[in-house]
């Protein structure tokens, strides 16, 4: 491939064992002394002690807001749910009998309780809240906790608040970054600690998932946003300047690549994001990733492919002739947006689909938040005497192989029992 622009390749400070030394010893101070260290810092860092949200607030903002507001939210509710209702349906229970009185199953269970994160910093983000509650909901999780810092006025945004309003949230938190992560793993006062913690936040917070994972589970990391944009002679370049901008002004550290089949649509598509910035709101955000994280290439659709394989980008755009006919050539990504009029931003708020994916080339080996995070597919076995009897010796023998040797003696006493 022939690149046309290249991302910035001057690199910031690293902060990363900053930050980690600065999560772990939040998280320690939260593990050993629970609500008294959780209020400290949460004053020191927000300047507020962590409050639970009364359910009456959140069906109050969302009484008091604005009519289309309210219509916009409900359709994004109803197509989230409907999607992720469809995910719950093909989860089965299975047996399946192997011979006469074996017979092995499979059972799908809910994770007990999670914690929904909900960042509130740059912007606030009431999809959030469906993206991951809704999920959990249609998973059956019979509690779901939502953790959210506080906005400038000490709680989170009107929007925000209506959002848990319209889901019935019951359990919800003012409480946010590395701290929140921590009272969700550990527990803090009232705060009861959770088995499952998702939703996507700053490096403070995904550094504070990926450190007490295995104390509860967690649905990824996240990292900067970033999309991958495919096009070819049939797309419009006002399109796909206005995908990539929208997804670079998310933060200075969002990432947007271009890759098309014909230079002229490439050099066109630049001109208009050139245009868009003159007088877009969040220019001196966008304008900024646009400078370190825009990637603009030529090249054949299979070298495209290729190189969109190894990126396995979190958002793909495939604004091609026949695109559903040429997803296979894609084999890595977090969620796919097929045609022209198929944008991302339809996905991040919408169309019914979940904006929780992974990114940082994390498509590789696992997917987006969906009804399957949140359920734990557990197996059972039965063996009449007869079935144990047949199996035991087959079993022992590879027990013996093992060096197990209780192993072979608890097989080979149902053999001659």
């Amino acid at each position: 491939m022939r690149f046309l622009k290249r991302p910035d390749d001057a690199k910031g400070e690293d902060l990363t064992h900053e930050v980690r030394d600065k999560v772990n010893d939040i998280l320690t101070q939260i593990k050993e002394n629970g609500w008294e260290a959780l209020s400290k810092i949460s004053k020191s860092l927000d300047g507020i002690t962590p409050f639970r949200i009364d359910p009456e607030d959140m069906a109050k903002a969302w009484d008091d807001l604005p009519s289309n507001l309210k219509e916009a939210l409900k359709v994004a509710e109803k197509n989230i749910r409907t999607f992720h209702r469809a995910q719950r349906n093909i989860f089965k229970n299975v047996e399946c009998d192997i011979a006469e009185g074996q017979i092995a199953g499979m059972r799908f269970v809910p994770v007990k309780s999670t914690a929904v994160y909900v960042p509130g910093g740059r912007y606030p983000l009431p999809s959030s809240v469906l993206m991951g509650v809704i999920p959990a909901q249609e998973a059956g999780v019979e509690r779901i906790v939502i953790v959210t810092p506080p906005g400038k006025e000490g709680s989170p945004s009107p929007v925000t608040l209506a959002a848990m309003g319209l889901l019935d949230v019951n359990e919800a938190w003012v409480v946010g970054g590395a701290q929140a992560i921590a009272a969700a793993a550990f527990g803090a006062g009232d705060i009861k600690r959770v088995d499952f913690i998702v939703g996507p936040g700053n490096a403070f917070v995904t550094e504070a998932k990926r450190q007490v994972f295995g104390v509860v589970g967690i649905d990824g990391l996240a990292g900067p946003s970033e999309v991958l944009i495919v096009a070819d002679e049939s797309a419009n370049p006002k399109f796909l300047a206005a995908d990539m901008l929208a997804q670079l002004e998310h933060d200075p550290s969002a990432k947007a690549m271009l890759l098309v089949t014909e230079e002229m649509l490439a050099i066109k598509a630049i001109g208009e994001v050139r245009h868009f910035l003159s007088d877009l709101k969040t220019a001196s955000v966008a304008s900024l990733s646009w400078e370190k994280g825009a990637t603009v290439a030529v090249g054949s659709l299979e070298e495209i492919a290729e190189f969109a394989n190894d990126i396995s980008p979190e958002h793909l755009e495939l604004v091609i002739k026949e695109p559903d006919s040429k997803l296979e050539l894609f084999s890595s990504y977090g969620a796919a947006f097929l045609g022209q009029h198929s944008a991302v931003p339809f996905g991040d708020y919408i169309a019914g689909t979940n904006h929780v994916l992974p990114t940082g080339g994390s498509a590789k080996f696992q997917g987006g938040l969906w009804v399957g995070t949140f359920l734990r597919p557990m197996q059972h076995l039965y063996l009449s005497q007869k079935a144990a009897s047949e199996l035991a010796l087959h079993g022992a023998t590879i027990a013996d192989a093992e060096g197990l040797s209780a192993h072979d003696t608890a097989m080979r006493l149902r053999r001659d029992f």
